[in-house]
């Protein structure tokens, strides 16, 4: 696994509300295609029990929870299972991208081979 630590400039752009962007609603087809745009569906996001209940979810239920096209997917046990079952469904290699708002979430995209020997400290970037 390689590591890179958080960087404001490796943002796609912020979410401003990472708890309204993952509420439950209905969502449009995205109709983007290839590997990296399959990699871009998903999003990793650690959720505090006192913001569970306002993303759909019970109190009691929080920890890392993956998200796919805004989405609950599953729960998570650590960001390697993440990356792992990413790279499981889309067949390539990724690296999980450390991002802040309201709160912490992580951004999948291809992973690069110069990140192999990037050091980190543990949560902030993952690759598999």
């Amino acid at each position: 696994m390689t590591v890179k630590p958080y960087d404001p400039a490796d943002s796609p752009g912020p979410i401003p509300s990472v708890v309204e962007r993952f509420r439950p609603r209905r969502t449009e087809e995205d109709t983007s295609t290839g590997a990296a745009a399959e990699i871009e569906r998903y999003t990793v996001v650690l959720v505090p029990p006192e913001t569970a209940e306002a993303i759909g979810l019970l109190r009691d239920d929080p920890g890392l929870k993956l998200y796919l096209d805004n989405d609950w997917d599953c729960d998570l046990a650590s960001l390697d299972e993440a990356a792992r079952l990413i790279k499981q469904e889309c067949d390539v290699a990724v690296t999980l991208v450390e991002h802040h708002a309201d709160l912490t979430y992580w951004t999948a995209r291809l992973r690069d081979p110069a990140d192999v020997s990037c050091e980190r400290p543990r949560s902030s970037y993952a690759s598999i």
